[in-house]
């Protein structure tokens, strides 16, 4: 007689782990890179603007725009001794946009601005430091001709003063270190997103 088969109740082999939800991704999309001419324009707006950021394309083309400004008055000065003058006037009034501009860079890549603070201060020292050191003989180097003379009244000058040559010596060491240091950070890709600073520029 053939035996009915009854079904079987189902095995229980345990709770099957369920695939991990996949993690939410941000929709982030790249701004165009500023022009030369817009980032030179928005870094002498912002003259003494310290707040908010600043993407590699406006600080790095506002820096060329002022190396190669520099470097031409610098040659034509060679020239004609007068255009020294509007070369020297040119490095002073771009000096404090490049270093707000730097600031704003360094915001942007989520760093604190006190990475050019101490740059800037390295520079104010070392430039006090020599004002005090050769400031008083300055005439004397004016009017003299003679290199070799002049050499010699700078290794007086430095053997008499010797502390404060070891400063400036040390404010100059300081200013080389935190500038490489400050335009290796200024070369990194923006962070996206808001940060304490603000908003990003590039990536929206």
């Amino acid at each position: 007689m053939e035996q009915n088969q009854q079904p079987q109740p189902p095995v229980f082999k345990g709770e099957q782990q369920q695939p991990a939800a996949p993690q939410y991704q941000p929709r982030v999309t790249a701004t165009p890179m500023m022009q030369p001419i817009e980032a030179i324009v928005t870094c002498l707006k912002k003259y003494f603007d310290i707040k908010g950021r600043a993407r590699r394309s406006e600080f790095w083309w506002f820096a060329l725009f002022v190396l190669i400004v520099s470097s031409v008055l610098t040659y034509l000065s060679g020239l004609v001794p007068a255009v020294a003058y509007v070369s020297a006037v040119f490095t002073i009034g771009t000096f404090i946009p490049l270093l707000t501009a730097l600031t704003r860079r360094m915001h942007d890549i989520n760093r604190s601005g006190i990475w050019v603070a101490m740059l800037a201060l390295c520079f104010l020292g070392y430039y006090v430091t020599f004002a005090m050191l050769f400031g008083p003989n300055i005439s004397m180097f004016a009017n003299s001709a003679d290199v070799m003379g002049m050499a010699d009244d700078v290794v007086d000058i430095v053997q008499s003063s010797q502390g404060l040559a070891v400063l400036m010596l040390c404010f100059s060491m300081g200013a080389i270190l935190f500038f490489i240091i400050d335009h290796i950070l200024a070369a990194f890709d923006s962070k996206w997103g808001e940060n304490k600073y603000g908003p990003s520029p590039k990536y929206q």
